[in-house]
């Protein structure tokens, strides 16, 4: 609300904008509506005769977002940049939705719940902390679409059992933080397609990313490491790994079960007990079929899979699984049951299980992607 006084018969312009007539009031009251950003208004009178006074400026900036600071001491919290709130908690009640909580450098020990469409920003992975020492369950639950969190150390420190958990949401984009010490999975979804990207996941007890039924999205250059399995694809999930260094877990790199249809390309698959394990039993049928490089998913293979101690894949299926065009730590090709050289190559073997399905794996690369 601007207002001010005026002299009798003259007329209030903001910007160039008459926005009182004129009238014989020497008082005026006028309801301004701000823009997001900075607001720039110009507030001129102009009598009958055409006179116009000299401007009285004003800047004034208008800032929907709501601020979090856990050093803020001061007992006076309004949300604002000058008076943050001290938890992240009271800032997702009070942010409006398409709106940003901006939360700065600090650790936080409270457990999350997001229920509208915002964006939850850190001051930095190094340097913001999401703790969950003392709880349990899901450290931060989605429960809304259009829905980003970045910038983060989100550390369950071996008490809550999920770093982020969701289902059904759409929109979902988790980016640039650190995920770690969840005794079960560091992220957890389903039926959703979310944009997964540029995070360290690591050192959770089960699974660095777990894929449930309906899950989809874009699993994309991160650092999936030291966990018992880097990703897990469960159900009929079909997830698009591409770009990720998924090394050093103790048990599997990509264990793909059920009906799961991942499209894998692209990534480093290194020094895991198994590289890609294609589980298989008489119950979930044999419907699961991970797309390595040449197959019906569109994958263009170009994985490095080395160094894993078991197998680089494992095919425990009926049916062939595609590998094509991948680099198997040696020129002539992966050490192979069927590969006339196998004594000679010391690269990882690919491996088909008893029940049958074999490993399609040529043409593969010649030298590292």
């Amino acid at each position: 609300i601007l207002s001010g006084n005026k002299e009798a018969s003259s007329s209030i312009w903001l910007n160039g904008t008459v926005v009182i007539s004129l009238n014989l009031s020497t008082d005026w009251s006028y309801s301004y509506n701000l823009s997001e950003g900075t607001n720039n208004i110009s507030v001129t009178s102009c009598d009958a005769a055409g006179n116009q006074s000299s401007a009285v400026t004003a800047i004034i900036e208008y800032d929907p977002n709501t601020y979090v600071d856990a050093g803020n001491a001061s007992g006076t919290e309004d949300g604002t940049e000058t008076h943050p709130f001290n938890t992240i908690a009271e800032g997702i009640v009070t942010v409006p939705p398409g709106k940003s909580v901006i939360v700065a450098a600090g650790t936080y020990n409270e457990k999350l719940i997001i229920n509208k469409g915002i964006v939850l920003q850190g001051a930095g992975k190094e340097s913001t902390f999401i703790n969950g020492l003392g709880y349990a369950g899901n450290l931060i639950t989605i429960e809304a679409d259009n829905v980003t969190i970045s910038g983060f150390t989100i550390d369950g420190n071996n008490s809550t059992s999920v770093g982020i958990y969701f289902n059904n949401y759409s929109f979902i984009s988790i980016n640039n933080n650190i995920i770690q010490n969840n005794t079960s999975y560091g992220i957890n979804y389903s039926n959703s397609s979310p944009t997964i990207e540029n995070n360290n996941i690591k050192n959770n007890n089960y699974s660095g990313i777990e894929i449930a039924t309906g899950g989809a999205g874009i699993i994309k250059n991160n650092s999936i490491v030291s966990n018992q399995y880097g990703i897990r694809t469960c159900g009929n999930s079909s997830s698009e790994i591409t770009r990720n260094d998924i090394s050093n877990n103790s048990n599997t790199g990509i264990y793909c079960r059920e009906s799961a249809t991942p499209i894998i390309s692209y990534n480093t698959i290194n020094n895991n007990s198994y590289g890609v394990l294609i589980d298989y039993n008489l119950t979930w049928g044999a419907l699961v079929n991970p797309d390595i490089g040449g197959g019906e998913g569109g994958s263009v293979g170009k994985n490095n899979i080395t160094g894993n101690s078991i197998h680089g894949v494992s095919n425990e299926t009926p049916h062939t699984i595609k590998a094509l065009y991948n680099w198997w730590g040696d020129a002539a090709g992966p050490k192979y049951p069927r590969n006339p050289n196998n004594t000679t190559i010391s690269s990882d073997w690919a491996y088909w299980s008893a029940t049958g399905g074999d490993i399609g794996f040529y043409p593969w690369l010649s030298a590292a992607p």
